[in-house]
């Protein structure tokens, strides 16, 4: 399962227990809304040049019986707002970022941000947004474990940032051989993110990059 990811992917991105910033869909009923944070809430230090970047995501909810609707999101304060179908079961988005340099490496950045409501969320219903880099749950015996997918193959060895219900400022967890984390009580809302780098430089906008940065955001709501 290793040389799985050894041709295409040759860099992790690093994490540290300190999350760095990325969209996460959060659901209350039939209200979405989308945070640029490192936390599950509204980040009012972000500046106005981040959220015109995120202008161009694109949301697709995804009903219990399969059906799908674009999402439309008006800018709140702070944050993205919008409605979705009522039952809807998942929520999943993509947004090319852009060009972002920290320290001297420049990297575009692709978003893969997703919603999940309910245990059986993502048995019953298909993304309907491809995404390079995704996570998804397992519920088992009152627990959750997350598996990381590379274009749908799971990643061993994988590090990932994980805000529980008890842990607000998220928690590291690796994926063992099956792309598996460890377990975690599975009441409450959960936020995982994963980080990979993609070795391919390039140009958009008139600026240069080094690598691509994929980066796959879960919420998943636990009852």
């Amino acid at each position: 399962m290793r040389r799985m990811i050894g041709s295409f992917f040759v860099g992790l991105a690093a994490l540290t227990t300190a999350l760095a910033h990325a969209p996460y869909v959060l659901t209350e009923g039939e209200k979405v809304t989308v945070v640029f944070s490192d936390a599950l809430a509204p980040d009012a230090r972000v500046k106005e040049a981040s959220w015109k970047k995120m202008d161009g995501i694109k949301l697709v909810a995804t009903t219990a019986n399969g059906k799908t609707a674009d999402v439309k999101l008006t800018m709140g304060e702070a944050c993205m707002k919008a409605t979705v179908p009522a039952g809807t079961v998942r929520v999943d988005g993509h947004v090319a970022y852009g060009v972002f340099t920290k320290g001297d490496k420049a990297r575009f950045i692709h978003f893969y941000p997703r919603a999940l409501i309910g245990a059986n969320a993502a048995k019953e219903s298909k993304p309907a947004v491809k995404a390079v880099l995704e996570v998804l749950p397992t519920v088992e015996a009152g627990k959750v474990r997350f598996t990381v997918l590379q274009n749908g193959k799971a990643v061993p060895k994988l590090e990932l940032s994980i805000i529980t219900p008890e842990e607000k400022e998220g928690v590291k967890a690796t994926t063992d051989d099956n792309g598996m984390t460890q377990a975690f009580p599975a009441k409450g809302r959960y936020g995982v993110t994963v980080r990979v780098n993609e070795a391919k430089s390039g140009e958009a906008g008139g600026e240069k990059y080094e690598e691509i940065m994929h980066v796959a955001t879960l919420v998943l709501d636990l009852k």
